[in-house]
């Protein structure tokens, strides 16, 4: 009788076809790599949430400082200091953040007056306190302005305004014929 002899290699082949079950290692192992994947984006769907509620209370913040600093840059320098003695914050500003609290001060640099206003609240981690600057609209007393004195105005218009904080166009040549709030 003649035998016929199977390769080892046969056999682990017919072995790795024929297997039908899972190890308990490889549940293990698949279980904690999906607990840790679960983990991971939940912790990260949490701080995603906190930081866009930072970045509103930023928004609602700037948006505070540049509606009071654009009416106060519009004032005369006594009537500046008088609304920045009765500052206050808006009742959005008062609804949004926690216990908001507006500061402002008037300083004279080589631009002219100088408004800065501070917004701060309660926020969870610390941090500086909003700041935004502007400058009065330094108003001329001289009753008339020469011809001379306007085309030089005219042939230079953004070193006349250069001092104003968000100045539309239609504001910087409200004055200038031909170039005010007409419709086109």
């Amino acid at each position: 009788m003649l035998k016929i002899k199977k390769s080892r290699y046969l056999g682990i082949k017919n072995t790795l076809i024929c297997r039908q079950g899972v190890s308990s290692v490889e549940l293990l192992v698949s279980a904690i790599v999906l607990i840790s994947v679960i983990t991971f984006f939940t912790t990260c769907s949490f701080q995603i949430h906190l930081i866009w509620k930072d970045i509103r209370h930023q928004r609602i913040g700037m948006g505070e400082l540049n509606n009071q600093l654009e009416s106060i840059t519009l004032l005369t320098k006594t009537e500046a200091r008088a609304a920045l003695s009765n500052l206050t914050p808006s009742a959005t500003c008062e609804n949004s953040l926690r216990a908001p609290r507006l500061q402002g001060e008037l300083r004279e640099d080589s631009l002219g007056t100088r408004v800065t206003l501070q917004l701060n609240w309660d926020k969870r981690h610390k941090g500086k306190p909003l700041e935004l600057s502007g400058w009065l609209q330094e108003s001329d007393p001289s009753p008339a302005k020469t011809e001379s004195q306007a085309q030089i105005s005219l042939a230079q218009p953004f070193r006349a305004h250069a001092s104003r904080q968000w100045a539309s166009p239609n504001r910087l040549h409200a004055g200038l014929p031909g170039l005010g709030k007409e419709p086109l």
